[in-house]
């Protein structure tokens, strides 16, 4: 049979031009690229031989057997590798895990030994070809070939489908269209066994493939050039799959707005690609990354590296960067974490590298922090308790306790604290210190603000609308910073007090000025709209930040609540005396009423009394209590309130 080898050659060609500028253009070394690298070589040799082998059978009189022979089992066992491989190029796209990917593992791996040893055995079983006075002829089961080509392109198509979330639009679409057009080719192929078309569906496949899926543009950084954010990630699951030992340097660049601000933002690219220069001199080719506007990330493959490596940070950020004729000092935080010692997956990377990173900069500019015992064993709490505030939102386990806040005027309880508590049946009692900042960075603290205002309207509604002579007349709600930024205060609050029947006067809201003045605008209109409701607002925490009373002329609160910390200090420190009285005096001038934390003595509230402070809230008038021994605490007290004050 004369075959029509000139699409091979067509195709040898072009594929020929792709392997050039594949290995010209700079590729990261992920798993996926080394898959592909491979199927363009075994797709080139293939090519190679498939027309050597029509040459060659072409000349049967010149080309000795053995020859045609090596090159058409050559072919065959090119034929198995590539379908192998193209399926491997899509397994690890889809990324499987766990008994998945060993499943997957099984459907690609096993009909590839099956094919390769049909291969081996053709020579004497005649399966897929034979040999007959120098002639080629096709074996009976020559057409198992096609039918194993189409069983890898159904299993891509499957396998994508399965992981359409996780694969993106690009490449679904792109793997459509290719097997669609090669599925056309091998029919085609089949139909007319002297047309050579295989090289020519294959270099279909490499042509989508390269020009949609292997495209190192998306893994650079486009002010930099080095790698992104994207390219650390393939990297770093690459390392982790072959438990390849590193360690990964984060630095953190402090105050990079500022340097934006002051020098303009092509003086800031300028300065970022200097950086990402030194550090590659530093780190070497496919080590170092661009993260983000002022994060770099630059991986050490050994302790000498890393050691190198810091001193290098250390010399080079002591100095002035010069951009522009612009001298810039640079301040920078580094943390540094160590695989597999430290961690073993890429989500404990990452919530180990935004709290390493979050202790550095609260330790100041030039700081190094590395991981040890210490840290692991805190983030390890860290992830148990943030674990246990998700299961406590799941199946709203928090507990609302109420401190009452008592009047020294009446000489009564007339108002009570919600503060939230949580126990976690694997960590016991765990302190609102502890869980609520985790809960403010990760935006569980919207589900527990709204889960303790709807605790306390439960409250009122049971127990004090209809029960007056309990004497509570508001309960205080602490609003969060996160609140504020991210849900309308207004929608939250309004329907749950309509739906326990509760007046808005009987709710405080308490905002700290750090809450305040992170969103001033919004936070004026909340209280503008709650305020004409009834809501009141007291400023909390007053005096632990940067409080003073521009802040009270600012926003309208009916209330300020003066830190406990203040408090104590006023005992204990004359200077502190000194401030507190004269802030007391100037809120009192105001005509805001005063309450006052901490309170633990009866010397103490004597004291806040002659200063004419109007509430106390401390646990010499009760600590947090839930709710029913909270009720009997407030009757017992109200009937003997100084007997029973001094019992706690």
């Amino acid at each position: 049979m004369q075959y029509n080898y000139d699409f091979e050659i067509a195709s040898l060609l072009v594929m020929t031009i792709i392997f050039l500028h594949f290995t010209f253009i700079r590729q990261f070394p992920s798993d996926k690229t080394k898959i592909f690298g491979m199927l363009l070589l075994t797709c080139i040799a293939e090519c190679c031989i498939n027309i050597l082998s029509s040459v060659g059978l072409a000349n049967a009189a010149l080309v000795p057997q053995s020859v045609n022979e090596a090159l058409a089992f050559a072919f065959f066992v090119l034929e198995g590798l590539n379908s192998y491989l193209i399926f491997c190029y899509f397994m690890v796209l889809c990324d499987f895990q766990g008994k998945a990917k060993t499943l997957v593992r099984l459907l690609g791996g096993v009909p590839f030994l099956l094919f390769e040893v049909m291969v081996i055995l053709t020579p004497f079983s005649g399966f897929f070809y034979y040999f007959k006075d120098g002639a080629y002829y096709q074996g009976f089961g020559a057409g198992t070939g096609y039918v194993y080509l189409v069983y890898y392109f159904i299993l891509n198509v499957v396998l994508v489908f399965f992981r359409r979330r996780v694969v993106s639009r690009r490449t679904q679409v792109t793997m459509m269209l290719y097997t669609v057009a090669a599925v056309g080719v091998i029919v085609i192929q089949y139909r007319i066994r002297g047309l050579l078309l295989t090289s020519a569906g294959n270099t279909l496949i490499i042509m989508m493939t390269y020009l949609a899926m292997q495209n190192p543009s998306e893994m650079l950084d486009p002010v930099t050039g080095i790698g992104n954010e994207s390219a650390l990630g393939i990297q770093l699951k690459n390392r982790l799959n072959h438990r390849t030992d590193m360690a990964i340097i984060t630095i953190n660049i402090h105050k990079f707005h500022h340097i934006n601000t002051v020098f303009g933002m092509e003086n800031s690219d300028g300065l970022l690609r200097e950086i990402g220069k030194y550090l590659l001199q530093l780190g070497g080719k496919f080590h170092v990354f661009h993260n983000s506007g002022n994060t770099f990330t630059v991986l050490a493959d050994t302790q000498e590296d890393t050691e190198r490596i810091l001193h290098g940070l250390k010399t080079r950020f002591g100095q002035e960067w010069v951009v522009q004729q612009n001298h810039i000092v640079v301040n920078t935080a580094v943390v540094v974490q160590h695989y597999p010692r430290d961690f073993e997956r890429l989500p404990d990377y990452m919530g180990m590298r935004q709290m390493l990173m979050e202790e550095a900069k609260a330790s100041g500019a030039r700081t190094v922090i590395e991981t040890d015992e210490a840290f692991i064993e805190k983030y390890r709490r860290r992830m148990q308790v943030e674990m246990a505030v998700g299961r406590a939102i799941q199946d709203r386990t928090f507990q609302v306790y109420y401190q009452p806040i008592y009047s020294l005027k009446e000489r009564r309880i007339v108002s009570l604290e919600a503060l939230v508590r949580l126990f976690d049946e694997e960590l016991g009692f765990i302190p609102p210190d502890e869980f609520i900042p985790m809960a403010e960075r990760d935006g569980n603290i919207i589900h527990i603000g709204a889960l303790v205002l709807e605790e306390c309207c439960k409250f009122l509604s049971r127990h004090v609308l209809s029960n007056v002579s309990l004497g509570i007349r508001t309960v205080h709600v602490n609003v969060s910073t996160v609140q504020c930024l991210r849900q309308d205060l207004t929608e939250m609050i309004v329907p749950t007090l309509e739906k326990y029947h509760v007046p808005p006067s009987m709710i405080t809201l308490e905002i700290t000025e750090r809450t305040a003045i992170s969103t001033p605008e919004r936070m004026q209109m909340y209280m503008k709209a709650l305020g004409e409701m009834g809501v009141s607002f007291a400023m909390d925490d007053y005096g632990s930040g940067n409080s003073n009373c521009s802040y009270l002329i600012q926003f309208p609160f009916q209330e300020v609540k003066i830190d406990k910390d203040i408090v104590n200090a006023y005992f204990a420190k004359e200077t502190a005396r000194i401030v507190l009285e004269n802030e007391i005096r100037t809120i009192q001038k105001l005509g805001i009423p005063l309450i006052l934390e901490g309170i633990e003595t009866k010397e103490q509230s004597e004291a806040m009394e002659r200063l004419g402070v109007d509430y106390i809230q401390g646990y010499y008038y009760g600590r947090p209590m839930p709710e029913q021994e909270c009720l009997r605490y407030i009757r017992n007290f109200n009937q003997f309130p100084e007997d029973y004050a001094c019992q706690q």
